[in-house]
């Protein structure tokens, strides 16, 4: 407990090259960062001991150190745990608002810190959920700042299999190009199961964004009162493709994440006008128009609310 309130803790592994110097300066900068889907570091805490540890077979007396750092506590878990093979087990409008908040989140470390903060090692399991199923990305604490955005080179392995891109695998070269990579390969999974990806390579692009549209459309078809095909549709369609164009080999032709988070914001502008379109023509009650424009994912509960409205 934290002031009151439920706090998560990690435990850190050695990493070589951190000392306590370069640990203390990268939590300073990682607790300045602010925003609703990236999750809150809240302190840290380190021990330090001197104990007789084997080396090449002999025992020696070395200087032992255990790091933990603390954030707020996530009731939803990680996004990992809702995703199966072939599928993900959370309604649309809540895939879609994860997808969303991850790209926002993403952005605001890429462009709203001075230095770009490079997360690498974006996966499912370290998109973290509240009890609204809020994404926040975490595990921020093994993140690299740089003073640039041009490519660097690396010594150090990190990163996840199969959400690395092939230039660190090849190279160990890392840039906001490698992050995006990762969101590609996410997004896929949240749309299509685990997968996602080789059943993309299988059949090709434009036959697998069909695939996942139709397979979403069924689902969400089979719900009483659903009436809104053309939006989610629209908004599946979006979500693939940008994840597909996240993942290309070629590095230089992946989008930066602050376009694919203008993509979505005019994504919104035009669900949003189509909303109201939807809203005269079905002349609905006046004191129905008076309800702000719905997001993407929220008009999908239009149907519903006119339905009550009219009854």
């Amino acid at each position: 407990m934290y002031n009151g309130d439920e706090i998560a803790v990690k435990k850190l592994h050695h990493l070589v090259g951190l000392d306590d110097k370069a640990f203390d300066s990268e939590f300073r900068n990682l607790s300045k960062v602010q925003h609703q889907n990236i999750i809150r570091l809240i302190g840290y805490c380190y021990e330090s001991r001197h104990q007789y540890v084997k080396l090449n077979g002999e025992l020696v007396f070395a200087k032992e150190m255990e790091r933990v750092l603390c954030f707020e506590f996530m009731e939803g878990g990680s996004l990992d745990h809702h995703i199966a093979d072939d599928s993900c087990g959370l309604e649309w409008p809540t895939c879609y608002e994860i997808i969303k908040g991850t790209c926002e989140g993403l952005n605001h470390l890429h462009n709203s810190q001075g230095k770009p903060i490079l997360h690498l090692d974006l996966k499912p399991a370290n998109i973290l959920l509240d009890k609204n199923k809020t994404a926040k990305i975490a595990d921020l604490g093994l993140s690299r700042l740089v003073a640039s955005t041009q490519t660097h080179k690396t010594e150090v392995v990190k990163g996840s299999q199969g959400y690395m891109p092939p230039e660190y695998i090849d190279d160990n070269l890392i840039s906001m190009k490698f992050d995006v990579f990762s969101l590609g390969v996410i997004i896929i999974k949240i749309m299509d199961g685990n997968m996602g990806r080789s059943r993309c390579s299988e059949m090709g692009s434009e036959p697998f964004i069909e695939f996942v549209c139709k397979k979403w459309m069924t689902k969400l078809r089979a719900k009483s009162g659903y009436s809104s095909d053309e939006i989610d549709r629209k908004c599946m369609k979006k979500c693939v493709e940008i994840a597909l164009r996240c993942v290309v080999a070629d590095r230089n032709k992946r989008p930066l994440i602050k376009d694919i988070v203008k993509e979505l914001e005019e994504l919104e502008d035009e669900i949003n006008k189509m909303s109201r379109s939807s809203v005269q023509e079905a002349v609905i009650p006046t004191c129905l128009l008076l309800i702000r424009p719905w997001s993407c994912a929220s008009y999908l509960s239009q149907g519903k609310i006119y339905q009550a409205a009219c009854s």
